[in-house]
């Protein structure tokens, strides 16, 4: 009856880490949307073999992280045994560990900051991460001064890279988006903007990095010149 809701389906299943899916939907946030008559845009993701590491770049509010939830929400439900949302011809594999960093987890009694909790985060990752791993990282490398937590962010995706694992990570920094140049592993996707009426799209364009088009948002809003 919740398949029926979520007019889920059982993808074509490969035994190996994989991911193609066409109309990939938030079950739960078209949810909300339909409620208040608006319709949901679905999302084509690919992660495979030979291109294991999708880059989604674009301006904030452009959907980058709902295009992150989504796949670690509808994989998740599938290694539980749910059907989920998704066109009939896409196709998924299994993955042996799911690694998610998304959120503040700000912590008082730790004395732990939004940075270094992210650190954290990471550490694990790298330490854990293998060939049948997935990871997913909202705002990689966010937290600190721009420069260094970019390098950090850079340094700890090449070492992902030799791990054979895959991963899809949001960023506003350039340098993360010129990895896709230097690694044929690394994939850059933009969350696509209408420049025009000054609106974001939520569809994600995979090949080329988005914008953050911080400027035209600012002037949108009537932030002073």
């Amino acid at each position: 009856s919740l398949a029926i809701k979520m007019e889920a389906v059982r993808p074509v299943l490969r035994n190996s880490p994989f991911l193609n899916w066409q109309r990939a939907i938030h079950p739960l946030l078209k949810s909300s949307l339909s409620l208040q008559g608006k319709k949901i845009v679905p999302l084509n993701i690919e992660l495979h073999p030979e291109q294991r590491i999708l880059i989604i770049s674009g301006p904030n509010a452009g959907g980058k992280s709902v295009c992150l939830k989504t796949a670690g929400l509808l994989q998740y439900m599938l290694q539980c045994g749910l059907l989920i949302p998704v066109s009939d011809d896409s196709e998924a594999g299994v993955f042996g560990k799911i690694f998610l960093e998304i959120g503040d987890e700000q912590s008082l009694e730790n004395d732990l900051s939004t940075y270094s909790s992210h650190l954290i985060h990471i550490r694990h990752l790298l330490e854990n991460a293998n060939d049948k791993s997935l990871f997913l990282i909202d705002e990689f490398g966010a937290g600190t001064e721009p420069q260094l937590g970019g390098a950090m962010a850079e340094a700890s995706l090449e070492s992902l890279i030799t791990t054979g694992c895959f991963g899809i990570a949001t960023t506003h920094y350039t340098n993360l988006k010129l990895m896709a140049g230097k690694h044929p592993a690394i994939v850059n996707g933009a969350m696509l903007y209408d420049t025009k009426a000054m609106t974001p799209l939520f569809r994600l364009s995979i090949g080329k990095p988005g914008s953050s088009f911080a400027f035209e948002i600012a002037r949108k809003i009537g932030f002073p010149d």
